[in-house]
């Protein structure tokens, strides 16, 4: 991924995208929330913006411009919080991991565990 998501209207642009799937820009426009449904080529504009950072790709049909988000929600948050522990100390990453499974509730902390189990056996099998 070449870009990060900036700015609450970029933030929002991307959540319309992941929770409707690919657009228009009138479409992703309808599925911002009310105090941030900009003008459409304001929303244009972000998302062209989003494109070139490759967030988001587009594809012409007739002469309309669909727009994909290139990354799920899950993907984005996942290379996100690698970026932002990269730098950190051992310590402070501990502190900052600890802090989010500590934020789950009882059955997604179960999960939770699940997962982490699984990752532990895959790469425990060599794979």
């Amino acid at each position: 991924m070449s870009g990060e998501i900036q700015g609450e209207l970029q933030e929002q642009i991307m959540a319309a995208l992941w929770r409707t799937g690919p657009g228009t820009v009138e479409h992703v426009r309808e599925g911002l929330p009310t105090r941030h449904r900009s003008a459409y080529t304001t929303v244009q504009t972000v998302l062209n913006r989003l494109t070139e950072r490759g967030l988001v790709g587009r594809v012409r049909r007739g002469r309309t411009m669909v727009y994909t988000a290139e990354l799920s929600e899950a993907q984005y948050l996942s290379q996100s919080l690698e970026r932002a522990l990269a730098g950190a100390s051992l310590e402070a990453r501990q502190v900052a991991l600890t802090q989010l499974i500590g934020g789950l509730d009882p059955d997604e902390l179960e999960r939770f565990g699940d997962q982490a189990r699984q990752v532990r056996e895959r790469r425990g099998s060599g794979g």
